[in-house]
């Protein structure tokens, strides 16, 4: 049977019934529309009428920017034993040459300090400072850390110490991840425990981490230091100043003087080591020692041409000064890692040289032969938020220093390669993380955790 045909009555009403699902729908989204614009009337605030008359501008207020503490200079929040810099913080970038007071952080007065410097200097120039002697400390049982020994200097980590090279005084010289230079004089007589400000000085002479301290034995009132920003600043004692003598747009990573020249200074610059000479402000030589950031150099304490250095690619190289190729410098010796070296030193004697690696290994080479005496496994993963570790030799060969992640001293036997840990502490509250000895005062050993110095001494 054929479908019906569609008639015209047919279409009509076809088409009257769309026109009226059309009005319907319309109808519904203009219902729709008038709901949602009485809600958004209910609850939202009404508006405020507009003035015919044009309004004044008002004058607009100063925007205030938002500032870290450490991009002002200021210690964190809660160091509240620190002091704050007295001097405005708009010296932020020093530059030239600013004085001891400009410098100083705090209300204390500097003036102890550097009347010790002069007293110093004087018994330097008639031969009674500086003088050696030998050295027989078993460090394992005869040393202790008393609570008056205790100090804290400054807000955020340090990152390097140095003992001030002068008989019958201990004067600690610390810079720390802000810039701070921190002297505690640990002679000084006081009658507070940690947190008195009785022997230490601080001073805010860098723009950022301070990477090296170095004080000649000879100069004493001369006292360099460098930083992450390439500054190479100058603290002069006697003139009681600061001088910026060297600027660069490089990170300097590492510091060390010549022993038999206090004017030149070698310079580690990412892989590369510059010797600068302070008499004419100048870079004489650049040496491209290594791949990745040179982290120490040290001279051999016997022969003033020979230096170590260690990097961040692994190796630990032996150099002459003498016969070093400008173009391509080539190690008289080398030795590797499996991970990054942070730190190389010669021997007391200069016949081995300990190195420190990210690699958990403590290695200790012959000098000059350059072979591996004995490798000791040493947990070396300080993370991101400690220094990290650097063994350093005793008054001896005896001996090898460095840190312990339960907050106590590592001390390693050459002997036998044996690590004990003797030097523990109720007052060490930080983990130790950089060392020094004091030159001439055996049993003084100064480690710093976090932003205190801890003094060990003889019982």
């Amino acid at each position: 049977m054929a479908p019906p045909k569609k008639t015209k009555t047919m279409a009509l009403d076809y088409e009257e019934q769309r026109q009226e699902n059309i009005k319907r729908n319309k109808e519904m989204i203009a219902s729709i529309l008038r709901q949602k614009s009485q809600l958004a009337s209910i609850l939202s605030p009404p508006k405020p009428k507009r003035s015919l008359r044009k309004p004044t501008k008002p004058n607009p207020s100063p925007t205030t920017l938002r500032r870290s503490l450490r991009s002002r200079g200021l210690p964190p929040p809660d160091s509240t034993q620190i002091p704050t810099p007295t001097s405005s913080p708009s010296r932020e970038i020093p530059s030239g040459q600013f004085s001891f007071s400009d410098a100083l952080v705090g209300s204390d007065s500097c003036r102890p300090l550097v009347e010790a410097m002069r007293l110093i200097e004087e018994k330097r120039e008639m031969g009674s400072v500086g003088k050696e002697v030998d050295f027989c400390l078993d460090v394992r049982v005869e040393l202790r850390l008393k609570e008056e020994n205790v100090r804290r200097m400054v807000g955020e980590r340090i990152t390097i110490v140095k003992f001030l090279p002068v008989l019958g005084r201990s004067i600690v010289v610390s810079g720390n991840k802000q810039g701070y230079l921190g002297f505690w004089d640990a002679d000084a007589t006081g009658e507070n425990g940690e947190g008195d400000s009785d022997g230490v000085s601080v001073f805010f002479p860098h723009r950022s981490t301070v990477s090296g301290i170095s004080v000649h034995p000879y100069s004493l009132r001369k006292i360099y230091s460098s930083c992450y920003h390439g500054d190479l600043c100058l603290m002069d004692m006697e003139k009681e100043m600061f001088d910026i003598i060297h600027s660069s747009d490089f990170s300097i990573f590492s510091l060390c003087q010549s022993p038999h020249d206090h004017n030149s200074l070698f310079l580690g610059y990412g892989g590369k080591v510059k010797s600068f000479d302070e008499r004419t402000g100048k870079i004489i030589d650049v040496w491209e020692m290594h791949d990745q950031r040179v982290n120490t150099i040290d001279f051999h304490p016997g022969n003033s041409n020979m230096i170590a250095t260690s990097s961040s690619d692994g190796f630990v190289r032996l150099w002459d000064l003498r016969c070093i190729d400008k173009d391509q410098p080539k190690s008289i010796k080398e030795a590797a890692h499996n991970r990054a070296v942070h730190s190389a030193y010669f021997s007391p004697t200069g016949n081995s040289i300990v190195s420190t690696s990210f690699d958990d290994t403590v290695r200790i080479w012959s000098y000059p032969q350059f072979e591996n005496l004995s490798t000791i496994r040493h947990n070396n993963q300080t993370g991101r938020w400690l220094s990290s570790f650097r063994a350093i030799w005793g008054w001896n060969d005896s001996y090898i220093f460095i840190g312990n992640m339960q907050r106590a001293v590592d001390v390693i036997s050459t002997e036998d390669s044996v690590v004990t840990t003797p030097l523990q502490s109720e007052y060490m509250t930080n983990i130790p993380c950089r060392f020094a000895t004091h030159p001439y005062e055996e049993g003084r050993l100064a480690c710093a955790g976090g932003g205190k110095l801890y003094l060990w001494t003889k019982m």
